[in-house]
């Protein structure tokens, strides 16, 4: 097979491909496809030929081109290319061309492994062969002539040569088991991987951690993990002192990943591992006198330390949530004791001592990007992991003592910030010592720094969030009268934040418990929001809220003028940079209705509603007022109830909108041949995520609607109805279908109130045709349980029998679903000797899904064996039960040893 006289249109293709003009590539582009529908096996052979092999002369970026379009071009079914010509379906090329071609380039393929020397292109050529690998074991068709390459290889002289068959492994870590005659056993493998991990050329060792990561986790059997996974963990970290700097976060990537999937594997290593992953989270010595931890400081830069720190810290906390007795019980607690220390140390040192831009910042929106959020949130998972704090508090004690004494303010703040972190995963020890952390923290109140004001309101926030309501009961003279104090502070940002602290108390507490600071309160926050800068009025607005929520009909008397005070902001804080104090003022306005109740509410109900209508009708694209309308529409509906109809005309169309939202495709990139292309769904859905949510909230707020105004909901029932029914198999999105399923029954309410579909029973039997159609097509075990419920509570709401042939239908899919959740949990028990405690947990989990549905598959034959007495049917759903009953008891079982 000659390629030759295609020689020429693929260099222009290469060259108009890798130009800047989007005409010349979208022509370079649509001229390749047209050449590879016309002659598939020529242009995949003659793009081998080219990239393995040099063929035609062509510059080196030329031939990675080649390899890309190859692995691109080669699995991707192309319009106009066909298996079948009477079938028409669109087919990838290496589906049709012969195999005897597909032999050859393969054999190009791994030519050109064993002969390139260069670098970049042995790089290219390994991506390659490792995508044609996985495709042609997809199909079937393990690909013989590579491993022999790969075992070849790991004996080369050459770095780059040895570097190849990790690359390949890490990319198809069954390569060596399901592309041989003969699958090399488990300790061989093992063999070969710890070759790599102590090679003398660094960048294979750091490409054979990532090898040993893919293989342990997608290549070998549970059992075959437990053979050779310590030791070859044991060795990774024997390597890594051994690595320099600038490549030991690459060589600690994979094993967070090990870490997070198969904890069990760094067990029997602790004592080696620990320490020094410790010693990779110390920071960079800072100018505080203050000893963090008995490690060294990191003679690294900042930058390149948080680099290696972040992955080693990871580390530490994936084995401490998922194994935490034998990581609290190594020596008596010794790891969380350390990082404690290290993780503070590591915040103190990331900030800067100067903070005038934060002084200055005024859209307080907008995250700081700069803000060291990664030992807080170490500190919380820490926190969380080592439930009831009994080893966590004591550690946090005797550094904050210290670091409340300092002088440098950046210790007094990560001191409190670190108390507002752990508090509620120290919960249970925390509750009978609030007294004293509130004496020890109280002083920083009035700090002469206001960021350690600010830390100390963030702290007591955190705290009346998280210990249950104590503060609200038994402190709450303490908080409100700080928080009182801080509203009146020299610093805006104090003073917005004491507002925000007041929310988090506010929204768990009894209206006696404060009922004498209710005028004080509310009487300094008007004032604030009178003289403050926006954010403090957004700011005052959602805590006016929270209070009115919180004290219930007490706030009445003070109704009045928060309600002028919505009302004015919602008429005239018309601008652009207003949006956001708008929608707070919308916020405000229905949940201080919500609170007062209707008969207080209901005049200025209608002035809200219209002032939110003149702002609906002037949105612009991605307002911020859009949520604040969807919430603040459904609280008036709710305080309203039927007299709320006037303004469903309002309501109702912009949901039904936002509900039909689907995903439009992005412009095409400009090559379609680039490295790396994401799923086209997935791509369609990250493009859209905004409207995507919007369209959760769509339907979620269709529901509220729909069960709170029953009849008078009756104009828009067949449009949402048929919204809902394309929901509940919405492609894109979980939580759509999700929404969906609950709306329906909610629909079917609505139409039996309103007695619409009386005389038309072609619409109830459309609906349950669908949702069992959906049930009949569905595979995940959670969304199943879903779709059961939606129908149960469907055919609750209607009370009446269905078509016989709907209750066939709906039997025989239950009966096929249990039928294959059988055969699954089968497979499960005859697996489970080979399957690590990892796998267990995994399979565990899915069967708790599997459960849900079938209790809720159990719910529904219950619920039509109510409504239909067909002697045969109830005959039919006992057998059906039977089974269903069978199915429970099969599967692993939680009290099963793991084997190991």
């Amino acid at each position: 097979m000659s390629t030759e006289h295609l020689m020429g249109d693929v260099g222009a293709v290469f060259e108009a491909l890798m130009g800047t003009a989007d005409g010349p590539r979208q022509e370079g582009e649509k001229h390749l496809r047209n050449l590879t529908i016309s002659t598939p096996a020529d242009i995949l052979l003659l793009l081998a030929q080219i990239g393995a092999q040099g063929v035609g002369g062509f510059q080196l970026d030329q031939r990675l081109l080649s390899l890309i379009l190859l692995k691109r071009l080669a699995f991707k079914p192309l319009p106009g290319l066909f298996l079948n010509e009477n079938s028409q379906h669109a087919t990838a090329p290496f589906d049709v061309i012969r195999e005897t071609t597909r032999g050859r380039i393969e054999t190009v393929l791994c030519a050109g492994l064993k002969d390139e020397m260069d670098t970049r292109m042995r790089k290219g050529l390994g991506n390659c062969a490792a995508t044609w690998a996985q495709e042609s074991a997809a199909r079937h068709r393990p690909l013989l002539p590579l491993p022999p390459i790969l075992l070849e290889l790991t004996a080369s002289p050459h770095p780059f040569h040895r570097f190849t068959p990790f690359q390949l492994l890490d990319m198809t870590p069954t390569l060596l088991v399901d592309s041989v005659s003969d699958p090399l056993p488990a300790p061989q493998l093992a063999h070969v991987l710890l070759a790599g991990i102590n090679d003398p050329s660094v960048d294979v060792r750091v490409e054979a951690m990532k090898a040993v990561r893919s293989v342990l986790m997608e290549g070998v059997t549970g059992k075959e993990r437990e053979e050779i996974g310590s030791q070859m963990i044991h060795q990774a970290f024997q390597s890594l002192p051994r690595l320099p700097s600038n490549l030991l976060s690459h060589a600690l990537v994979p094993l967070v990943d090990l870490a997070s999937v198969h904890p069990n594997l760094f067990l029997p290593t602790l004592s080696d591992t620990l320490p020094y992953l410790l010693s990779l989270a110390s920071p960079p010595s800072s100018s505080v006198p203050h000893q963090f931890s008995p490690y060294p400081p990191s003679r690294v830069g900042q930058e390149e330390w948080e680099e290696i720190a972040n992955p080693a810290t990871e580390i530490l906390l994936s084995l401490i949530e998922l194994r935490p007795s034998q990581l609290e019980g190594w020596e008596s607690g010794r790891v969380a004791r350390e990082l404690v220390g290290l993780l503070i140390g590591r915040q103190v040192g990331s900030f800067e001592v100067d903070c005038q831009d934060w002084l200055d910042a005024t859209n307080l929106e907008e995250e700081d990007e700069d803000y060291p959020v990664f030992a807080e949130e170490a500190l919380d998972r820490l926190a969380h992991a080592l439930v009831g704090g009994s080893t966590i508090l004591p550690a946090l004690s005797s550094q904050v003592e210290s670091l409340l004494a300092q002088p440098d303010w950046r210790c007094r703040y990560c001191a409190l910030v670190a108390i507002a972190a752990v508090a509620e995963g120290c919960l249970e020890e925390l509750q009978p010592r609030i007294r004293d952390v509130l004496t020890i923290i109280s002083p920083t109140a009035k700090d002469p720094h206001p960021r350690v004001r600010y830390a100390f309101l963030q702290c007591l926030g955190q705290l009346c969030s998280d210990c249950e309501g104590i503060m609200q009961r038994e402190y709450q003279n303490d908080v409100l009268q700080v928080c009182l104090q801080l509203l009146e502070d020299p610093i805006t940002r104090v003073r917005v934040h004491s507002a925000a602290c007041l929310t988090n108390f506010f929204q768990d507490v009894e209206p006696e418990s404060f009922a004498s600071y209710i005028q004080p309160l509310v009487g300094t926050l008007l004032r604030l929001f009178r003289a403050g800068a926006l954010y403090l009025q957004e700011q005052v607005l959602a805590t006016l809220s929270n209070i009115a929520l919180g004290a219930m009909e007490t706030f009445l008397p003070f109704y009045r003028d928060v309600m002028d005070l919505c009302i004015h902001t919602l008429a005239n804080a018309t601008s652009s940079d207003q949006h956001k104090l708008q929608g707070r003022a919308m916020e405000c306005a229905s949940l201080t209705g919500s609170a007062v109740g209707k008969a207080a509410f209901a005049g200025d109900a209608v002035k809200v509603a219209q002032l939110m209508i003149i702002i609906q009708n002037a949105l612009q694209s991605d307002d911020v007022r859009s949520a604040y309308l969807m919430d603040a529409w459904t609280s008036l509906c709710q305080t309203l109830g039927d007299d709320f109809e006037p303004f469903l005309p309002q309501v109702i169309p912009p949901l039904l909108k936002a509900a039909s939202f689907k995903p439009t495709k992005p412009d095409a990139l400009l090559s379609s041949f680039e490295e790396s292309t994401p799923d086209t769904e997935d791509a369609l859905v990250a493009s859209n995520t905004s409207e995507m949510d919007e369209k959760v909230q769509a339907f979620e707020n269709l529901t509220l609607y729909a069960f709170t105004m029953r009849a008078k909901f009756e104009p828009w029932l067949m449009h949402s109805m048929e919204l809902s029914l394309g929901g509940i198999v919405d492609r894109y999105s979980e939580g759509v279908r999700e929404a969906a399923a609950f709306l329906v029954p909610g629909l079917l309410q609505v139409a039996k109130d309103a007695k619409v579909w009386n005389d038309s029973p072609n619409n109830l039997i459309e609906v349950f045709q669908r949702v069992i159609n959906a049930i009949t097509k569905e595979s995940d075990p959670s969304f199943l349980a879903l779709l059961y419920k939606s129908f149960t509570d469907s055919l609750h709401v209607v009370s009446l029998s269905l078509p016989s042939n709907l209750s066939a239908q709906l039997i025989n899919s239950t009966e096929a679903h249990l039928r294959d959740l059988k055969s699954t949990r089968v497979d499960r028990e005859i697996q489970s000797d080979y399957m690590d405690e990892a796998d267990r947990e995994i399979y565990l989990e899915e069967q708790e899904n599997e459960n849900s549905a079938l209790d809720q598959m159990e719910n529904s034959l219950i619920m039509i064996k109510q409504f239909d007495e067909n002697e045969e049917f109830s005959d039919r759903i006992d057998r059906v039960q039977r089974l269903r009953a069978e199915v429970r008891k099969r599967g692993l079982k939680e009290d099963e040893p793991d084997g190991m």
